[in-house]
């Protein structure tokens, strides 16, 4: 489907959802209107939305790959790493997804994730430590790899650490902090709002909010997110840094990769083609 038609449906859903929201607000208010019919267009208000973010997601795919054909020769693993180094703390496939979204307009899906770690698994490989950097998974306090949070192996072994649950609030309050947003919401902005109102359960500024408003309730958020992360880092600093004491004298590949069954699982599975990455 073209970029055009996309956008015409996006238009015609968008207005019959606007139409139908409408009509849904008025029959609520009209005590002669059966319940039953109040859910029926509740519910068709559901697949409308579902339609919309459908044809989003075609867009979003649409507009990644042209980016992708006027920048040809970037290896899409170097993308991610540049991302990690931007976010500077270990993430999850999610929230690179739609980083890379927001920042560089880059569609990668975040089920391909598991197939880039794995390539870059058989990479190492085939000539251990012949890159600079290997995108690979956070280690649990036994060592065994976590791949729901994603690391770069060229970090110091503390900061790929998940210690407790502690520590990957630590991991989620610091996402808050490196989402430096400026004027407008736009897609960082509204990546922003969306993280705060995940983590710390903080209502974005409503959509007619001034942009002196919007700068207000951001300085709060980030100035709450780094209190909380100031009341967390010293006891978990030490934690990680204790557990890495430990895993420091495990071999080079457990140290980047992780023990165990989850180590031995990702050297197991079939590496998928890279082309899954949608760009």
């Amino acid at each position: 489907m073209s970029m055009a038609a996309v956008r015409d449906n996006l238009a015609a859903t968008a207005e019959e959802t606007l139409k139908l929201a409408r009509q849904l607000a008025a029959d609520a208010r009209d005590t002669d209107v059966p319940v039953a019919e109040l859910v029926a267009q509740a519910t068709m208000l559901g697949r409308l939305e579902q339609r919309r973010e459908a044809l989003i997601g075609e867009l979003r795919r649409t507009t990644s790959a042209g980016i992708r054909r006027s920048q040809p020769g970037r290896p899409i693993r170097e993308v991610v790493l540049e991302a990690l180094g931007e976010l500077g703390w270990p993430q999850n496939a999610r929230f690179l997804e739609e980083y890379l979204w927001a920042r560089q307009q880059l569609q990668l899906d975040s089920r391909a994730f598991a197939s880039l770690r794995r390539d870059e698994l058989r990479a190492w490989r085939r000539s251990p430590g012949a890159r600079s950097a290997y995108i690979v998974p956070a280690l649990n306090p036994d060592g065994t790899a976590n791949p729901r949070w994603l690391t770069s192996s060229a970090w110091e072994l503390p900061r790929r650490v998940v210690a407790s649950t502690e520590t990957e609030r630590l991991f989620d309050l610091q996402k808050i902090i490196a989402l430096r947003v400026r004027g407008s919401r736009g897609p960082l902005g509204t990546l922003l709002e969306r993280s705060v109102a995940q983590i710390l359960a903080i209502e974005p500024p409503p959509v007619s909010a001034s942009l002196a408003a919007t700068r207000a309730w951001r300085t709060h958020v980030r100035a709450h997110a780094a209190a909380l992360i100031e009341a967390t880092r010293s006891r978990d600093d030490e934690d990680r840094g204790q557990i890495a004491v430990r895993l420091a004298g495990l071999p080079e590949h457990d140290r980047i990769w992780g023990t165990g069954s989850v180590g031995q699982a990702l050297r197991a599975t079939p590496a998928q083609a890279i082309e899954r990455i949608t760009p």
